[in-house]
């Protein structure tokens, strides 16, 4: 199975994490050049926005997946779309995003998904390995921004 969408979400991730290094660099040299803030709070700022980057990169492939298996039949409820990022990004999603994306119009609650665990394995089995091709390529992109944020602060600093 391969996800189209990989390379718009990989793009998309890129810019995320580029916008977080350049404002911890500017908030870091704000505070190299006045001593405006907390080099630790700006630390964790990015952390922040980068975990949450990683996070919607990672949803952003399992939807895209589950639409295409809707769109063949299956019978994707936001509950059944909460379940398997549970088990294949090892964390739920915020239910408001999966009712977003896989609400049916009139349908409640009481009407269950007629998809069976069975039926999910074999969508399971062939997403993992693009889930894991995905973490590895957000991977090289979030250690070469780091690497690129630490230049530039050996540069700023005159530290080698």
């Amino acid at each position: 199975m391969l996800i189209d969408e990989r390379k718009s979400l990989l793009e998309t991730y890129e810019s995320e994490i580029e916008t977080a290094y350049a404002e911890l660099l500017a908030s870091f040299l704000l505070y190299l050049e006045n001593g405006a803030g907390e080099p630790a709070t700006m630390a964790g700022r990015c952390g922040a926005q980068v975990a949450a980057a990683h996070k919607r990169c990672k949803r952003g492939l399992v939807f895209a997946a589950l639409a295409t298996a809707l769109a063949e039949g299956l019978d994707i409820t936001p509950t059944v779309a909460e379940h398997l990022c549970a088990r294949l990004i090892g964390r739920g999603v915020d239910f408001r995003a999966a009712l977003e994306a896989f609400a049916t119009p009139g349908r409640t609650a009481a009407t269950k998904s007629s998809v069976r665990q069975a039926d999910l394995a074999d969508f399971e089995a062939a997403l993992a390995p693009q889930i894991q091709g995905l973490i590895s390529a957000m991977k090289v992109i979030r250690e070469r921004h780091r690497e690129e944020y630490r230049e530039k602060v050996k540069a700023a600093t005159g530290k080698p």
